[in-house]
This record gives structure tokens, sequence and C-alpha cells, in this order.
């Protein structure tokens, strides 16, 4: 009987094995590595109240580097590596911009979107407390808040369980600060060395 060649019998052996470990990768898909803070930020509403510039003045007194767009639409995450979206529906700020509640929904599933596209870490801020909490806003919440990285909330905004059951289930993580002039810190905290 003639002897198998050895060095035929590894290389045969090698490209099984390769063939193999290949056809074990087909079809399966690798995670998109989880973004982590970084400037410059994008600061919009969703909601159209003006909660969104006062969280931009506090970005600005934390020293990060930021644009900020109430209206923004997706073209605007091109030169961001983070995005603020703070929450809170304006019946006023909804008139003022021309826009329906359907029109904001859309815009805020297209930015929410195209920030997964491109890997950015998203953070949802509700600062209105109680008084944006009704049904608009709450709509708004329900879309963008699991999609987040991090949310950052005053107590009131959360007296019925909302955000702290979007982040038990969905496991992200909660800042609670008692109003806007606080968030200074959290957001030096989480962009340092941004």
């Amino acid at each position: 009987m003639k002897k198998a060649n050895p060095s035929i019998t590894r290389r045969t052996a090698l490209a099984i094995t390769s063939g193999a470990a290949i056809a074990g990768m087909t079809g399966r898909t690798f995670a998109q590595e989880k973004p982590k803070p970084a400037a410059p930020v994008l600061v919009t509403s969703i909601g159209q109240s003006l909660d969104a510039f006062q969280v931009q003045l506090a970005v600005k007194r934390a020293g990060i580097a930021f644009e900020y767009d109430a209206h923004a639409e997706p073209p605007a995450l091109a030169s961001v590596k983070a995005v603020l979206l703070a929450v809170g529906a304006s019946l006023k700020g909804f008139g003022d911009a021309g826009i329906t509640i359907k029109d904001e929904l859309a815009r805020t599933t297209h930015l929410l979107d195209e920030a997964k596209k491109r890997n950015l870490f998203i953070v949802v801020l509700h600062m209105g407390g109680e008084e944006r909490r009704d049904a608009l806003s709450n709509q708004l919440i329900e879309l963008a808040a699991p999609r987040a990285h991090r949310l950052i909330v005053r107590p009131d905004s959360d007296g019925d369980g909302l955000f702290a059951k979007i982040a038990k289930e969905n496991n992200i993580p909660i800042t609670v600060i008692e109003n806007v002039v606080e968030l200074r810190d959290p957001l030096k905290e989480m962009f340092a060395g941004a």
C-alpha cells in the first residue's frame, strides 16, 4: 500500500480546517463596537421645546466642543461623534417650526437611524420635568430613549418610572439630576478627555 505524502496530508488538513472555520463564520453578524462619548457633539431638540437650548448652554459651560441645531437633520451628524437629544414636546415650538408631531417622529427616527449607522454615542435628556411629560412627549420618549447609550433626567421627569423602566429593559445607564444647572458635571465626566 502506498504511503501518503505527509506534507500533502498536512496541507489538506489545514485547508479543511480553514474551510470549516470560514464556513462557520458565513452568515454570522459581528456586533458593532459600542460607541464611546467623544466630541464634538450635536445638540438638538426632539419635540421643539426650549430644553435643547438650555442643554447646549450646559455643554458650553462643560467646555465640550459642540454644534447646536434645534431642527437638525441626518446630514448634520456627519461632522460629530455624539448626539445629545433633548426630548420634550412643545405645541408652540411645533407651531413656530411649522411641523407636526408626525413630522418630529419621522425626523427623530431618521436621526437615530443615521446615528446608529455612523456608530455615534447617543444621549437622551429630559430636562423639562413633569411639564414635558404629556402624551406628545411620551411618544418621542418611547421612540428615542430605548435607542440611547445614556439617559439623563430630572426626578420629576420620571414620576411614573417610564425612564427607569426603559433603562432597566435596555441596560442603559441613567443619571438623575435636580435641574439643567447640574448638567455640567455629568457631561464633563462623560466626555472627559474628549
